[in-house]
Order: structure tokens, then C-alpha cells, then sequence
């Protein structure tokens, strides 16, 4: 159990034994934001396009971090376990088959740099690019066939 996750159980257990939890008077807005603080989202089309929703949560962590690098970066994300841990959720376990449902898929590549070795990870922004255009042109062939030059 993660710090947060234990800070969390810790508030719901102080404020049930005070009477404000669930059944009694109204938790303190204090507890409710610690209770459900920002949620963790992917994108719904990664689901398909890697075959796990596990794989397309970390595939959709993975994107924002690599949006948040510098533009002059190599795009690799040094990050630890316990740190994706708290990105998006997924134990040591989950991480590790999502991580091997992306490489297979070419979507994401591994590397080890440092002493003592540490993983990074690099999305592969075309090989996306790539495989949701054959996604949506599977999904949406009907879009091909609009005539545009009469809508407007």
C-alpha cells in the first residue's frame, strides 16, 4: 500500500471513529479531497490498440509524461516503480505485463542507463500515430465515403 493510499485509509478510519464518516454527519471538504483526489484517466482508443486496458492506462501515463519533457529532450522517461505507481496506479506486476504488451506491440521502448542500472522508458509517438489511423479507418470506413464539398 502506497503512503497516499495509507493516508487516505487513515483519514477514513479517524473520521469514521468520530461519527463523520459514512452513516454520521458530513466528512470535512478537507477529507472528501483527500479521499478522491485527482483521478487516473487513459485514452479509450489505447484499450484497442494495445489489448489491455492495464497496458493502455500505462501507454496513456507514459504520453503525458513524455508531454511534459523539454522539447530538446531524447523523449526517454527515467522514472522509478514507485513512481509510476503513483502516476497510474498499477502495481510492480501490472506495470512489468503492460510494459511487455507495448513493446511487443512496438509501442514503447526500454532501456537501462545508470549505476545502479535504472529503466527508462521512450514512447514511440509514430508507431501510435501509425496505429490509430489503421484503427480509425477500421472503426470509421464510412467516413471515407462523405462527400465534404456539400456540408457547410
Amino acid at each position: 500500500m502506497t503512503r497516499a493510499e495509507q493516508r487516505r485509509l487513515a483519514a477514513l478510519q479517524a473520521a469514521q471513529a468520530s461519527g463523520s464518516g459514512p452513516g454520521g454527519s458530513a466528512m470535512p471538504p478537507s477529507l472528501v479531497l483527500e479521499l478522491y483526489s485527482e483521478p487516473v484517466a487513459f485514452h479509450r482508443p489505447f484499450v484497442e490498440l494495445t489489448g489491455s486496458v492495464t497496458a493502455a492506462l500505462f501507454l496513456s501515463c507514459a504520453c503525458d509524461e513524455a508531454g511534459k519533457l523539454p522539447g530538446d529532450s531524447d523523449g526517454w522517461i527515467h522514472l522509478s516503480t514507485e513512481q509510476w505507481r503513483h502516476l497510474s496506479c498499477l502495481s510492480r506486476t501490472e506495470q512489468g505485463s503492460a510494459r511487455k504488451a507495448l513493446r511487443e506491440r512496438g509501442l514503447l521502448e526500454e532501456r537501462r542507463v545508470g549505476m545502479p542500472a535504472r529503466l527508462a522508458v521512450r514512447v514511440n509517438i509514430a508507431r501510435i500515430m501509425e496505429q490509430l489511423q489503421v484503427q480509425a479507418k477500421r472503426n470509421f470506413s464510412a467516413f471515407d465515403e462523405i462527400d465534404y464539398s456539400r456540408i457547410g
